[in-house]
Protein backbone atom coordinates (compact mmCIF):
# COMPACT_ATOMS: atom_id res chain seq x y z
CA UNK A 1 0.00 0.00 0.00
CA UNK A 2 2.82 2.35 0.92
CA UNK A 3 4.54 1.67 -2.37
CA UNK A 4 1.47 2.63 -4.41
CA UNK A 5 1.15 5.84 -2.44
CA UNK A 6 4.84 6.66 -3.02
CA UNK A 7 4.47 5.94 -6.76
CA UNK A 8 1.46 8.22 -6.96
CA UNK A 9 3.24 10.97 -5.07
CA UNK A 10 6.28 10.65 -7.30
CA UNK A 11 4.08 10.73 -10.42
CA UNK A 12 2.27 13.84 -9.19
CA UNK A 13 5.58 15.53 -8.30
CA UNK A 14 6.89 14.87 -11.83
CA UNK A 15 3.61 16.07 -13.33
CA UNK A 16 3.65 19.32 -11.37
CA UNK A 17 7.34 19.87 -12.13
CA UNK A 18 6.63 19.48 -15.86
CA UNK A 19 3.64 21.82 -15.53
CA UNK A 20 5.79 24.47 -13.81
CA UNK A 21 8.48 24.16 -16.47
CA UNK A 22 5.95 24.59 -19.27
CA UNK A 23 4.13 27.44 -17.57
CA UNK A 24 7.26 29.31 -16.62
CA UNK A 25 7.66 31.85 -13.89
CA UNK A 26 5.59 34.95 -14.23
CA UNK A 27 4.82 37.94 -12.14
CA UNK A 28 1.32 39.33 -12.34
CA UNK A 29 1.48 42.87 -13.64
CA UNK A 30 -1.01 45.42 -14.95
CA UNK A 31 -0.28 44.19 -18.49
CA UNK A 32 -0.97 40.54 -17.65
CA UNK A 33 -4.44 40.39 -19.23
CA UNK A 34 -3.26 42.30 -22.31
CA UNK A 35 -0.46 39.79 -22.81
CA UNK A 36 -2.86 36.89 -22.39
CA UNK A 37 -5.14 38.36 -25.08
CA UNK A 38 -2.14 38.91 -27.38
CA UNK A 39 -1.27 35.23 -27.04
CA UNK A 40 -4.89 34.22 -27.70
CA UNK A 41 -5.08 36.42 -30.81
CA UNK A 42 -1.76 35.08 -32.11
CA UNK A 43 -3.00 31.51 -31.67
CA UNK A 44 -6.27 32.34 -33.45
CA UNK A 45 -4.37 33.82 -36.39
CA UNK A 46 -2.19 30.72 -36.61
CA UNK A 47 -5.10 28.32 -36.52
CA UNK A 48 -7.49 30.15 -38.84
CA UNK A 49 -9.92 27.44 -39.92
CA UNK A 50 -13.42 27.59 -41.29
CA UNK A 51 -14.59 30.14 -38.74
CA UNK A 52 -12.28 32.78 -40.21
CA UNK A 53 -13.79 32.16 -43.64
CA UNK A 54 -17.27 32.44 -42.17
CA UNK A 55 -16.41 35.76 -40.57
CA UNK A 56 -14.99 37.03 -43.85
CA UNK A 57 -17.92 35.86 -46.00
CA UNK A 58 -20.81 36.66 -43.62
CA UNK A 59 -21.30 40.29 -44.74
CA UNK A 60 -21.11 39.29 -48.41
CA UNK A 61 -23.67 36.54 -47.92
CA UNK A 62 -25.97 38.92 -46.05
CA UNK A 63 -25.80 41.54 -48.83
CA UNK A 64 -26.36 38.83 -51.44
CA UNK A 65 -29.42 37.53 -49.62
CA UNK A 66 -30.77 41.07 -49.30
CA UNK A 67 -30.26 41.72 -53.02
CA UNK A 68 -31.96 38.44 -53.93
CA UNK A 69 -34.91 39.27 -51.67
CA UNK A 70 -35.27 42.70 -53.29
CA UNK A 71 -35.16 41.17 -56.76
CA UNK A 72 -37.84 38.65 -55.84
CA UNK A 73 -40.05 41.37 -54.35
CA UNK A 74 -39.59 43.56 -57.42
CA UNK A 75 -40.43 40.65 -59.72
CA UNK A 76 -43.80 40.33 -58.01
CA UNK A 77 -44.62 44.02 -58.53
CA UNK A 78 -43.45 44.45 -62.12
CA UNK A 79 -46.15 43.84 -64.78
CA UNK A 80 -44.14 41.51 -67.01
CA UNK A 81 -46.76 38.97 -68.03
CA UNK A 82 -49.91 40.89 -67.17
CA UNK A 83 -51.20 41.12 -70.76
CA UNK A 84 -50.88 37.42 -71.36
CA UNK A 85 -52.47 36.58 -68.01
CA UNK A 86 -55.32 39.02 -68.67
CA UNK A 87 -55.94 37.50 -72.09
CA UNK A 88 -55.92 34.03 -70.56
CA UNK A 89 -58.39 35.05 -67.86
CA UNK A 90 -60.73 36.77 -70.31
CA UNK A 91 -60.71 33.90 -72.80
CA UNK A 92 -63.15 31.05 -72.54
CA UNK A 93 -62.38 27.37 -72.46
CA UNK A 94 -63.35 27.01 -76.11
CA UNK A 95 -61.04 29.88 -77.09
CA UNK A 96 -58.12 28.23 -75.35
CA UNK A 97 -58.85 24.89 -77.01
CA UNK A 98 -59.16 26.59 -80.40
CA UNK A 99 -55.88 28.42 -79.97
CA UNK A 100 -54.08 25.27 -78.88
CA UNK A 101 -55.43 23.24 -81.76
CA UNK A 102 -54.52 25.74 -84.49
CA UNK A 103 -51.53 23.68 -85.52
CA UNK A 104 -53.88 20.92 -86.67
CA UNK A 105 -56.43 23.15 -88.45
CA UNK A 106 -56.48 25.10 -91.68
CA UNK A 107 -55.80 28.80 -92.03
CA UNK A 108 -59.42 29.91 -91.56
CA UNK A 109 -59.30 29.23 -87.81
CA UNK A 110 -56.02 31.05 -87.56
CA UNK A 111 -57.66 34.13 -88.92
CA UNK A 112 -60.56 33.75 -86.48
CA UNK A 113 -58.26 33.30 -83.49
CA UNK A 114 -56.15 36.31 -84.45
CA UNK A 115 -59.27 38.39 -85.02
CA UNK A 116 -60.57 37.62 -81.47
CA UNK A 117 -57.46 38.88 -79.75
Amino acid sequence: MRRKQNDRDEFLNRLFAMYRSLLGDFEPSPAFIAKVWQRIEARREEQGGWASYLVAWAPRLAYGALALALILIASQWLPINDRREDALIESSYVDVLTENSLDEQDGALWALAEHRR
